[in-house]
């Protein structure tokens, strides 16, 4: 799809849809709509990816590029197969929202691609005595991809999301029950740009949600926090190395918005590879550090990829694994 259409497509979208009866503010997360890594590649690596080129989740990060494609039809689903933690299951789901269960699906084709992902699938529970609120949040989303390489040698993409979802509260407060059901649907605009840096270098930068928005039945319209992606890939041969800075600019709360990302991939032979990878802030705190690895083995095109993600939430650790399936078609 051309750039120009994908731009038209969003503009239109967002002229027609209704505007929903002002109530108060939905009760999401700051980062109800961050999702999952797309993939346990990308998981292992410490999610960092938006100056790689050609690597299948890649695109997810960058989609200028797909202006540099090969042509060759690529396909990965991928899920989160467990999650353990002695936190509080709620302290969980705010710190993970996106959940347990199948994470995305890609499929890339030439200068294009289609992605789903699960954005937030989770269940918050607040109790103060006999008092308590419970919400669960299930927000989608299904992206529309493309990018294109101009004569200066650099490329420029464009992302369209559509988002829908379901949000469930219930309550009792002084003896008085309280329940509702909400449905909501938003678009969102992304813009991103790919430059070669070098021999197997590359610089990327991806501006997530220029315009984003939902709209929820029985809340206030939301706006989608602006996201800031700036990194470099390098890659030789069997060995390829990442870093990514990002900055999201929540609209509310105080989850940390500022991290550096570092990630590394070494096959072993033409088959098995390993990967780790490293999250922290701007300041490098310790206390911060998020910890990656996993591991893939590749046949014929085939590759089945597994990672773990590795942090503290409260105090106590958390471990989540994911598990993907990845095919390329020349």
């Amino acid at each position: 799809m051309k750039l120009k259409k994908i731009t038209a497509v969003f503009i239109m979208l967002l002229l027609l849809s209704s505007q929903n009866v002002f109530a108060r503010r939905a009760p999401t997360q700051p980062n109800s709509y961050d999702g999952a890594a797309p993939t346990a590649r990308t998981m292992a690596m410490g999610e960092a990816g938006t100056g790689l080129l050609g690597l299948i989740d890649a695109y997810y990060y960058n989609s200028a590029m797909y202006g540099f494609s090969s042509g060759a039809t690529m396909a990965a689903v991928s899920g989160v197969v467990l999650r353990q933690s002695d936190a509080s299951p709620s302290l969980v789901a705010i710190a993970d929202p996106s959940g347990q269960g199948l994470t995305s699906f890609i499929m890339i084709k030439d200068t294009g691609g289609l992605i789903w992902q699960a954005l937030s699938d989770n269940s918050i529970k607040q109790s103060n005595g006999s008092d308590w609120i419970n919400t669960q949040t299930n927000i989608n989303s299904i992206i529309i991809a493309a990018g294109q390489k101009n004569e200066k040698g650099y490329s420029v993409g464009l992302n369209l999301a559509y988002l829908y979802g379901k949000i469930g509260e219930s309550s009792l407060i002084g003896g008085e029950p309280y329940a509702n059901v909400a449905s909501g649907n938003g678009v969102a605009l992304g813009l991103s740009f790919a430059i070669p840096a070098g021999r197997n270098v590359f610089f990327g930068l991806d501006l997530k949600n220029i315009a984003g928005f939902m709209f929820w039945d029985d809340y206030n319209t939301e706006q989608l926090p602006f996201t800031v992606r700036a990194g470099t890939g390098y890659h030789f041969k069997g060995f390829l190395f990442a870093t990514d800075w990002e900055r999201r600019f929540y609209r509310f709360g105080d989850l940390q918005d500022n991290y550096l990302r570092f990630g590394m991939e070494q096959y072993i032979n033409a088959v098995a590879c390993v990967r780790l990878g490293l999250i922290s802030n701007e300041n490098f705190n310790n206390d911060t550090f998020q910890y990656t690895y996993g591991f893939g083995f590749k046949i014929r095109g085939y590759e089945l990829a597994a990672a773990a993600h590795q942090y503290k939430i409260d105090g106590k650790d958390f471990n989540k694994y994911m598990i993907s399936l990845s095919a390329l078609v020349q």
